[in-house]
């Protein structure tokens, strides 16, 4: 099958390339059994989720709860391979043309058909509703025509080499939709392996199982209930009393208390996440590359990854995470005081005052982080100004500019660089957040958006070099997703996109 192939990223790879193994190499936690449906598995999930329309979020928390509701065409696995799921087959006829193959017998919870109609309703509806938050990534979608019911033909205005990434994170919606948006996703239909049964908001969603799944042997369960629960020491105190069954984002400092709960067990895995901490470069302040790489050298990555983030982290290589098209080991950030001194004297910045704003308690130990950087760019003659601020005005301080460096973090759910190289790298998406504008990045950009792998690889890799060497943001250290499981669960996998996906989870 013409898949667009991805480059493989096992657990030995990754410590390889970057350092001393983690502290946990299960992922699975049981081997699926041939067993009839039972029981239920309760979920606390750290992020409340606002909507029930698939095309009108980009919320972890959204996609892990809708995932089991709806199905995509493509599917990814857990090593960035592009899998069928709704579409049994796809291939690029062209560079801005593709071709999916749909699967047959498929049916809506509401018992019509998956077919064609419902691809081509889907993918118009995102396109043209510019009020959906995924609107903005198809506006590269020219047409989008059937071929009887079960082919379809997109065609594109410029080369999109990343849609069959961004077609994992849209489920497909039956044409009958149209006919009542709103009352439709008051109880949506998706042909996925659990049907929607109810939504509290802020609190849970109760899901049924699809009994007429397309999938043989999926799912496992009857029943599945996400709750809501967005301060970790009580989704972890909920785990530990068994009220729950699997929480996700455990910070570095829970693990040992969880470890030492009977009946818990604590998964970990590299993310698909970067932390990057960018400049604005509007600013007089970091303006000159020369000050940009002095702070960048005056930080003590090792510090950071083994005292505060006790090795759930993992050094910096690239730009982009190991595993995704475009990574190219470019060797880790050094740390070395003493030339930052040099540049910051070559910039003529003796008495440097940076301004390090924060989005208040998003990622683990970014305070102390934040403080250690700090001290760490005193002893080179930096003051750091941090200010920790309310996450929604964070983000206003951003969009307004008003910062020297950012404190963030880019989880690559896509499976694919293309969206976070767009976003940030070229000038109509750089230019309202870090100001970052090179015309090479930009052609590379658009000449690395071709179907063909090898070209996106050798394009891709050379941005990665571009923004290596001009450091238009400062990039710490690598993720690591960190769940924790009653473990009466089985065939459970921490994913590296941090979702939890129950298809195939059973309960003892």
């Amino acid at each position: 099958m013409p898949h667009m192939p991805s480059r493989t990223l096992t657990r030995r790879t990754f410590v390889l390339a970057g350092g001393a193994a983690l502290s946990s190499s299960m992922v699975r936690t049981g081997v699926a059994r041939a067993q009839g449906r039972r029981g239920e598995i309760i979920a606390g999930l750290s992020e409340r989720m606002l909507t029930l329309d698939p095309a009108n979020h980009y919320s972890i928390s959204a996609t892990s709860v809708l995932r089991h509701v709806y199905d995509p065409l493509l599917d990814v696995t857990n090593d960035d391979k592009f899998v069928p799921a709704l579409a049994e087959s796809w291939r690029p006829l062209n560079n801005t043309t593709w071709r999916f193959t749909l699967r047959k017998g498929v049916s809506f919870h509401d018992g019509s058909p998956f077919t064609a109609d419902s691809v081509v309703f889907t993918l118009k509806r995102v396109r043209d509703n510019g009020k959906l938050i995924k609107s903005f990534v198809y506006q590269d979608i020219e047409d989008v025509q059937k071929d009887g019911d079960y082919t379809v033909t997109v065609t594109t205005k410029r080369p999109f080499g990343s849609l069959p990434a961004h077609l994992t994170m849209l489920g497909m919606l039956p044409p009958s939709a149209a006919a009542g948006e709103e009352a439709f996703f008051q109880k949506p239909a998706g042909t996925g392996p659990f049907r929607f049964v109810s939504w509290t908001h802020g609190d849970r969603v109760e899901l049924a199982a699809n009994t007429k799944y397309w999938k043989p042997g999926v799912p496992r369960v009857e029943k599945v209930t996400v709750r809501f629960i967005p301060e970790l020491s009580t989704r972890a105190a909920a785990l530990r009393a068994g009220e729950i069954h699997v929480i996700d984002r455990v910070w570095p400092d829970m693990v040992q208390t969880l470890k030492g709960t009977p009946g818990v067990k604590v998964l970990d895995t590299p993310a698909l996440e970067a932390q990057r901490w960018h400049f604005q470069l509007a600013r007089e302040t970091v303006k000159d590359p020369r000050v940009r790489k002095a702070i960048s050298l005056a930080i003590n990555r090792d510090v950071i990854i083994k005292d505060l983030l006790l090795s759930y982290a993992r050094p910096v290589v690239s730009p982009i995470p190991p595993g995704l098209i475009g990574h190219t080991n470019l060797g880790q950030k050094p740390y070395d005081p003493q030339k930052a001194r040099q540049l910051l004297k070559e910039a003529g910045q003796s008495n440097l005052t940076l301004d390090f704003v924060l989005m208040k308690d998003l990622y683990p130990k970014q305070l102390e982080i934040a403080q250690a950087v700090a001290a760490m760019l005193g002893e080179v003659g930096v003051k750091v100004n941090i200010r920790n601020l309310e996450i929604a005005t964070a983000r206003e301080q951003r969009t307004a500019g008003n910062y020297d460096l950012f404190y963030s973090g880019w989880a690559h759910m896509p499976h694919d660089p293309d969206w976070y190289f767009g976003q940030w790298f070229t000038k109509a998406g750089a230019e309202k957040l870090t100001r970052f504008s090179d015309p090479r990045v930009e052609q590379l950009i658009a000449e690395g958006r071709v179907p063909d792998p090898k070209v996106r690889q050798q394009k891709y890799a050379e941005i990665e070099r571009i923004l290596w060497d001009e450091e238009p943001e400062i990039w710490p250290f690598y993720s690591v997703a960190i769940y924790a499981i009653s473990d009466k669960l089985s065939n459970f996998e921490a994913r590296r996109d941090y979702y939890v996906l129950l298809h195939e989870v059973g309960i003892a």
